[in-house]
């Protein structure tokens, strides 16, 4: 990540992949996927082999696909003291009209950290994470990994913005659904069958208290803790809900805070 614009009144970062691995990708397997599909026509008398060739053609060519317009996507942070906001936003250089975005208040974030992560590889990346008041969910911000950056990144941030960095993050507030896990779960309950029972008991007070915007969000960060990747969709009902009510209670840091976990589980992050 690099720092683009940094003065008192605005921080600019901008994350982007380089571009050899997609120059390596389109120079390799693009054209073996091609090959592969090639082979599979001339072979298509042979029935399986032809039908086999052609699959994993397509399959090749489409994972490829897929890996370069990920890795060419280019995200954006601005830290806006004057507008009291941070605009995340998320372009693909392929796709210029087709961009993500999400604004919030810059004082909704409480504080920041470093996450180290296992990567599929087996080595450890490193990713500074914001934290969000009240409900204290991170995310993380994209980096390349390396700890150095990370902290070099969390420290400018936490600075600019004028809030805590938690270098020891034994030190750093505890996200409150994993507050309510650790003290509400009974022995020998593993975490997700408390989220089962926990989905299940906030379903049935949202069919007597539809319009409690608690109990929405509640219920969206549950379902995603539960199974993000079936869940999602639901969930992120659930948190769009619950910022409509919040807004119409006139709670508009609650509401940008369910705005902003909605933006992050819509986006699979």
């Amino acid at each position: 990540m690099k720092i683009i614009e940094q003065n008192q009144h605005r921080l600019l970062l901008r994350f982007q992949k380089s571009l050899w691995g997609v120059l390596l990708i389109s120079i390799t397997l693009i054209p073996f996927g091609l090959f592969l599909c090639l082979l599979g026509l001339v072979l298509q008398r042979a029935d399986y082999p032809g039908i086999i060739a052609v699959v994993s053609g397509y399959v090749m060519i489409a994972i490829s696909l897929h890996t370069i317009i990920k890795d060419t996507e280019i995200t954006n942070y601005t830290f806006d003291k004057p507008k009291n906001s941070i605009l995340w936003e998320r372009q693909n250089r392929f796709e210029i009209l087709h961009t993500k975005s999400v604004e919030f208040p810059c004082h909704i974030i409480s504080g920041i950290e470093v996450e180290d992560v296992s990567g599929s590889e087996g080595g450890i990346a490193f990713y500074p994470r914001l934290i969000l008041a009240s409900i204290y969910w991170r995310f993380y911000l994209k980096s390349d990994g390396s700890y150095e950056s990370a902290v070099s990144i969390a420290k400018t941030i936490a600075q600019f913005l004028d809030i805590p960095y938690f270098a020891n993050k034994s030190e750093a507030p505890t996200s409150t659904i994993d507050m309510k896990i650790m003290a509400n779960r009974e022995p020998g309950q593993s975490s997700w069958q408390y989220l089962e029972n926990q989905v299940e008991l906030l379903q049935q007070q949202l069919e007597h208290h539809p319009n409690d915007p608690d109990i929405h969000q509640d219920l969206g960060i549950s379902l995603y803790y539960l199974n993000r990747c079936i869940h999602r969709k639901e969930a992120v009902t659930h948190l769009q809900q619950a910022e409509r009510l919040f807004e119409s209670r006139e709670d508009s840091d609650r509401a940008a805070i369910a705005r902003v976990m909605t933006a992050l589980i819509s986006w699979n992050y």
